[in-house]
């Protein structure tokens, strides 16, 4: 009897544990309360819930760009959203929803690039429009990176294939530019007339497949990326791929009509797959597919006989291969490309110019082996990157430097000490080096000084204006501190101005593209906040942009390894400021300061 009953207690605990075990896959996060908001001098800008489907699937990368934030699920949806009004732009499907793990995106001025599984795909950045879908060959293994000439990925190698990791560079097309109107002098009875252009819609449906141009939505509605089967490129007709309901036999060997055979079929017994070569005893066993029994004239006549038109795609303007795996997505400059290999070190390639193909790379313009490891993506500003090591050391670099014989070109040194372990965050001034539970050290960012450090737990930048920095700690509180002097100098110590309590936002955002502060959580829901002053009702830049883009030089020399590149402007350096006065409120740990 007692069995019976503990048997009975233990199915209604079952039950009734249920519901609530389901309620608590994803946070309960809310907008921020205004009273909260209010002791932070804080105020919400917009909120918007991007839709997850399942347990599985949840917010895997939310990144700002420009004037825009992009969002991806685990289940690889993609949305636009206007940083300034929340307004969802565009949305796409990658893949078909299964989970994977998703990269960072790259845009330019006109295209954002985004990987999905071994698929590159191209959209229009402003209208969601698809400009080509290529396929990679592998899989990537780090985020994208782009300037308005090249998108640059990090691959794995292909099967088959030695090595780690290659780097392969791909020509964008220009975007489309809808024609003004021309005039009419040839024709008499038109003359002084005026002919409209091309229209817009007729170019994009020329150059695009039916389906794939989706229309401005302020709700998500995720479409296939993708073309409909049967479907070609501008429209159903055109000519396709001949079928065997041509064929007058199925016994091989094969061909069109009662004259000679094709040769190159009568070796295949079967066009399923797998493709092998077979005796008649043995076509009942089991075999495994291997693209070695496949002859090679039976793929020159399947790509001869393919006469659909091709999609548009990205040209390979450059690769390189390495035996080590690249760490971090690249960082660029007007005439180089970084990168971070797990053997501690550090190159750079030359770019190439934009009508320039360089198919193999064989050597690199810089390339020197470190002490230390990088544990964080190193950050770009102007034309200096920061890097970060483990044994607690940064280093600003001059990327625009160095050579094989000299090494990289570092322009201050400087010891915050820490893990380091998260990449650091730019502003006009400042620069903050941050790591697990060491805390957060405020720089400056033209000699590399120390300004102020944080308390161990408070450890990741997310956000900052022109006088507060944003910082979340271990256990999800939001700080307010004093971007530019500590609370206490004698130290070089600060304490928060302010903070409040958002630990159901367990998604970190880091803004480098403006003074506006994130908050996202695993259900979908992203808040955008702003400082009350009335200075940022507009967005203000506080990250300086990398300087990547250039016009193309001819005679620019490239991949040489020997210097030859035309170096372009250096960022100006910023200007140390002054010792500020002691603020006797400086202490207050209840509200931040106004500006």
């Amino acid at each position: 009897m007692w069995h019976r009953f503990a048997a009975v207690v233990g199915l209604a605990l079952a039950a009734g544990s249920a519901p609530a075990q389901q309620n608590s896959v994803y946070s309960k996060a809310v907008p921020p309360e205004k009273a909260a908001l209010d002791r932070l001098n804080l105020r919400t800008e917009w909120s918007v819930v991007v839709p997850v489907e399942g347990n599985r699937d949840t917010l895997s990368q939310v990144q700002t760009i420009g004037d825009q934030v992009f969002v991806q699920t685990r289940a690889g949806t993609l949305a636009a959203i206007d940083a300034r009004t929340g307004r969802v732009q565009w949305t796409a499907q990658l893949g078909n929803g299964t989970p994977w793990t998703a990269f960072p995106v790259a845009a330019n001025e006109n295209f954002v690039f985004c990987a999905h599984v071994t698929k590159l795909y191209a959209f229009y950045r402003y209208t969601g429009v698809t400009e080509f879908v290529a396929e990679l060959g592998s899989t990537p293994t780090t985020g994208l990176v782009a300037d308005n000439w090249a998108v640059y990925c990090v691959l794995g190698v292909r099967s088959g294939n030695v090595g780690a990791h290659r780097i392969a560079v791909f020509k964008t097309p220009p975007p489309i530019t809808p024609s003004g109107p021309t005039r009419v002098e040839n024709d008499p009875l038109k003359q002084g007339a005026t002919r409209a252009g091309t229209n817009p819609v007729d170019d994009l449906l020329g150059r695009y497949a039916p389906g794939t141009n989706p229309v401005p939505s302020d709700t998500f509605e995720p479409r296939t990326v993708g073309r409909p089967n049967g479907a070609t490129v501008g429209g159903g007709g055109g000519s396709k791929t001949p079928s065997l309901s041509a064929l007058p036999s199925i016994t091989p060997p094969y061909s069109l009509d009662n004259r000679a055979p094709a040769p190159s079929l009568s070796v295949v017994p079967s066009l399923r797959q797998p493709y092998r070569i077979q005796s008649e005893s043995g076509r009942y066993i089991q075999q495994s597919a291997s693209l070695s029994t496949i002859p090679s004239s039976v793929a020159g006549a399947l790509l001869l006989s393919d006469l659909r038109p091709k999609a548009v795609g990205p040209a390979l303007q450059m690769e390189y291969g390495l035996s080590t795996r690249v760490l971090y997505p690249l960082t660029l400059t007007q005439t180089r490309v970084w990168g971070v290999t797990d053997d501690n070190v550090i190159f750079a390639l030359g770019k190439p110019r934009q009508d320039e193909k360089v198919e193999k790379v064989e050597r690199p313009a810089v390339s020197e082996r470190l002490m230390s490891s990088i544990p964080a993506a190193p950050v770009a500003s102007g034309t200096t990157h920061y890097v970060p090591f483990s044994n607690g050391t940064l280093i600003a670099l001059d990327a625009t430097g160095g050579n094989l014989a000299s090494g990289i070109s570092p322009k201050w040194r400087a010891n915050p000490g820490g893990l380091n372990n998260h990449s650091p965050f730019v502003t006009k001034t400042h620069l903050y080096a941050a790591g697990d539970n060491t805390g957060v050290v405020c720089l400056d960012r033209a000699t590399g000084d120390i300004v102020w450090r944080s308390d161990n737990g408070a450890d990741r930048v997310i956000g900052a204006n022109e006088e507060l920095v944003y910082i979340r700690d271990r256990q999800g509180r939001f700080l307010v501190y004093d971007a530019k002097r500590p609370t206490d100098p004698a130290r070089q110590k600060s304490v928060p101005l302010g903070s409040a309590n958002f630990s159901d936002f367990n998604i970190n955002i880091v803004n480098t593209a403006s003074d506006r502060v994130y908050l996202a959580a695993d259900n979908g829901l992203i808040v955008c906040l702003r400082d009350a002053a009335a200075k940022y009702a507009k967005p203000v830049t506080i990250w300086p942009p990398p300087d990547v883009n250039r016009a193309n030089v001819t005679g620019v020399g490239t991949q040489s390894g020997k210097g030859a590149e035309s170096e372009p402007k250096k960022d100006p350096e910023p200007k140390k400021n002054p010792e500020p006065k002691k603020d006797p409120g400086a202490n207050s740990d209840s509200e931040p300061k106004k500006p």
